[in-house]
């Protein structure tokens, strides 16, 4: 696809949801077949499309190379070839300067006794005994408590991606299955769906059937596939327009949309020890793109390649993104 192809933002999320949904395990041939006839639909689909596919690419690249040699791959891919197209390369754009910047740090906490755990930076899939499939995110915690009347999971900290299982062994039909945080009771309606245990208040995101959301002195909240709300102990919202894809996590992947820089700089400080930071000055730029969890040093040598920023590093604990 020629690099003087346009295509707009609307475009680039367009792009971005085929990207996770042919991701997925749980992708048939019918969702690839749709994919492809996305693309073929018009010329900016298929530019969008290798846009991430470059993205994706030079990042997995560049980790496997040295030091400046690394730099390099970054900056002399052939779309590349200017500041211009590597923005639309990879979906970055600035829209301001001047928001506070963030100081964000990992806070120990305590997983004694927790069923399953996660160490920092670690990603764990479990089978459970009745067909459930159930990823922790770094740092996460939760109990498994399942009886003859009900599967229960209780998220005491982190992230949980949950794919409900069919239940065979059952008695008496399938069990009804919960996840407990600490603000609200989420049912699953034969789904797969992502939790994440934020300060005061929860995040659940659903990829697949329905969840309902079961909170005090109030009627259960029915949530969609595709939807996600943001949950405290009196209310459940909806977000309109997630800056991150919750779920993408699960596929080894960071996916963003129009994410400020300082808010990306959080996400990725979560799988690492110490602290990725950014100046105030940088904090309002915009990202769109796929980032591997796994090589969060080369994603950030991308952005330096893309944006006008550096990346600082005093000790291998200590990263800060600032004006180049």
């Amino acid at each position: 696809m020629p690099a003087s192809i346009e295509f707009s933002s609307e475009v680039l999320d367009v792009a971005i949801d085929w990207l996770v949904k042919t991701q997925s395990g749980a992708a048939d041939p019918r969702v690839h077949a749709a994919c492809q006839q996305w693309r073929a639909a018009n010329a900016s689909h298929e530019a969008a499309w290798q846009a991430l596919q470059v993205t994706e690419s030079t990042f997995r690249q560049a980790s496997l190379l040295p030091g400046r040699v690394a730099l390099d791959t970054l900056s002399g891919s052939g779309r590349l070839r200017s500041r211009r197209q590597a923005l639309k390369v990879l979906g970055l754009g600035v829209l301001g300067a001047g928001a506070a910047g963030l100081v964000w740090q990992q806070q120990p906490w305590r997983t004694f006794g927790a069923d399953y755990a996660t160490a920092v930076g670690e990603r764990r899939l479990f089978n459970l005994a009745d067909g459930t499939r159930l990823q922790l995110n770094t740092d996460s915690a939760a109990d498994v408590l399942f009886s003859a009347q009900q599967r229960l999971i209780v998220l005491r900290e982190g992230e949980v991606f949950i794919r409900t299982g069919q239940d065979p062994e059952a008695v008496a039909g399938r069990r009804p299955f919960w996840v407990q945080t600490r603000e609200a009771r989420l049912q699953a309606i034969g789904t797969a769906f992502d939790v994440r245990q934020e300060a005061g208040r929860t995040r659940l995101m659903v990829e697949e059937g329905v969840v309902a959301i079961h909170l005090p002195a109030a009627q259960p909240v029915l949530v969609q596939a595709g939807n996600e709300y943001l949950i405290d102990t009196r209310s459940a919202r909806l977000q309109p327009s997630p800056a991150l894809y919750a779920s993408s996590w699960a596929r080894g992947a960071l996916v963003a949309k129009h994410m400020r820089l300082q808010d990306l700089a959080a996400e990725l400080s979560r799988y690492r020890h110490g602290w990725v930071l950014c100046d105030p000055s940088v904090s309002e730029l915009r990202v769109s793109g796929v980032f591997q969890l796994d090589q969060i040093d080369p994603a950030l040598e991308g952005l330096s390649q893309s944006l006008p920023v550096r990346i600082e590093r005093r000790t291998r604990f200590w990263t800060r993104i600032v004006a180049a």
